[in-house]
């Protein structure tokens, strides 16, 4: 396990670190599954997605830092279900990253923790989050904290909608009829 780890909150002056964590792990996921493939524009929006948690009280940002330098970061919120099922809050983490010459030190799982601890403070005992079908590694990282699958989401590939679909305006909607 990594002792010199120090986890804490993140803060603005972290977004440069973060974006590089976040940019390098996307790309891994892009490469192992091209339904991952990347917007242009993917690292500005994280930015400004990041900002949004830093501002947002039902949101966490975790940062572990080692050596001076962000190995790890975790993002975590409540979030709220309206539904017919009893549950109406829960801890929903959406990203977690360690870098990779960092992993299997225990840097993922103490973010985890910090996560939990600031969970449980709100009163929230469910954690939910989605891992990627082809992140084995990740997978098994959950699954050795405790997460069991509960939906499993599905992808149906349609290829590329049919001409008349792709039309808009005026056109569209009359068929093309003057």
């Amino acid at each position: 396990m990594s002792e010199n780890a120090v986890v804490r909150a993140a803060k603005a002056a972290d977004e440069r670190e973060i974006l590089r964590l976040i940019r390098a792990e996307l790309l891994t996921q892009e490469a192992a599954d091209p339904r991952f493939t990347l917007r242009p524009d993917a690292s500005d929006r994280y930015a400004v997605y990041f900002r949004d948690r830093l501002r947002d009280l039902d949101s966490a940002v975790f940062v572990a830092e080692e050596g001076g330098r962000l190995v790890g970061m975790l993002v975590a919120a409540v979030r709220r279900q309206e539904t017919l099922f009893e549950l109406r809050r829960f801890g929903y983490v959406s990203d977690l990253v360690v870098q990779p010459e960092s992993r299997r030190g225990g840097i993922g799982r103490r973010l985890h923790e910090r996560a939990v601890s600031w969970f449980r403070t709100l009163g929230i005992d469910v954690v939910r989050l989605h891992v990627a079908a082809r992140s084995d590694g990740a997978r098994a990282f959950w699954k050795s904290l405790g997460a069991a699958e509960f939906l499993t989401e599905m992808w149906i590939g349609l290829g590329p909608a049919p001409m008349a679909a792709r039309e808009t305006g005026a056109e569209a909607s009359t068929g093309g009829a003057p």
